[in-house]
């Protein structure tokens, strides 16, 4: 799968070659769901939550032969989720930002610095208060064109734990193996053929939200009203990527959502998984 979430807990990204094109265009779609899984919903009560998730993002990055390249685009995540009545659990959550930064080169180090201005929410009373801007530190050391080492660091104001951070590597083991060992995605990959890729392996998904002034109180628990939840889920699975043309490629994937969690830090409320459950993802990049 790519990582096709830019607000996830741990956003580490590797640094894009200095040497690309003067314009270039990245967009990702995407789009999973799960099966129910068992989770606690507050007041002593367990519950079946389902959820389906949207993708996209369009970025465009601007190249002076020297300079450090400029990135600028605009993301849009939704979560859908299907609970019993009055659990205290946001039906949705969206997120709806700008992606801006820069991509440079000290020594044999690139650099990505990246911020995600935007409104992260339920979106049912869209204000302020639902605006947020956090900020990406992505380090990556080229050691051989086998071997990359990766470093990053996500700040969020909103979160539990504002500042994150997380060390990877990127080692091409083989010939036709790839130990892409980066949060929060890391996974083996198998090069079956020149435009087919299969691999297996984990992820992290989640964001900071901040839900509407009237959630509290229609779930009985008005101190969720206008409360900041910390969305986490953890998944194990696989999949293949398979290069349709030299622009295009499409992603699919099967796997288990081991864990779920919706933390209202702020308000010391948290529910989460009893169990698991099973999910699919598909998905399409286009580079050009």
């Amino acid at each position: 799968m790519k990582r096709n979430r830019l607000s996830t807990i741990l956003c580490i990204t590797t640094a894009a070659s200095l040497h690309a094109a003067e314009i270039s265009h990245d967009v990702e779609t995407s789009y999973n769901a799960s099966a129910g899984a068992r989770t606690n919903l507050g007041n002593s009560h367990n519950g079946d939550i389902s959820e389906q998730n949207t993708h996209f993002q369009y970025v465009l990055g601007y190249a002076v032969p020297d300079r450090p390249i400029v990135r600028a685009g605009v993301a849009y995540d939704r979560f859908d989720f299907g609970l019993p009545r009055l659990a205290q659990v946001p039906n949705t959550l969206q997120s709806l930002n700008l992606v801006l930064g820069l991509d440079l080169k000290i020594s044999d180090v690139l650099i990505r610095l990246e911020t995600q201005p935007g409104f992260y929410g339920n979106f049912r009373d869209i204000g302020t208060r639902d605006f947020n801007a956090p900020v990406v530190i992505g380090l990556s050391w080229l050691v051989s064109k086998d071997l990359q080492w990766i470093g990053g660091i996500s700040i969020d104001a909103n979160r539990n734990f504002p500042v994150l951070g997380a060390i990877g590597v990127r080692w091409k083991v083989a010939d036709r193996w790839v130990l892409n060992a980066v949060p929060p995605d890391p996974r083996l990959e198998f090069k079956a053929t020149d435009d087919l890729t299969l691999f297996g392996g984990g992820h992290i998904l989640g964001s900071t939200y901040r839900v509407d002034g009237e959630f509290g109180s229609s779930r009985g628990n008005r101190k969720l009203n206008h409360a900041v939840v910390d969305f986490t889920e953890f998944r194990v699975g696989g999949g293949l990527e398979w290069k349709i043309n030299r622009f295009a490629t499409l992603d699919m994937e099967l796997g288990y959502m081991a864990y779920r969690d919706f933390d209202f830090h702020r308000a010391d409320e948290n529910f989460e998984t009893k169990s698991g459950s099973l999910y699919g993802q598909v998905g399409v990049n286009w580079r050009f």
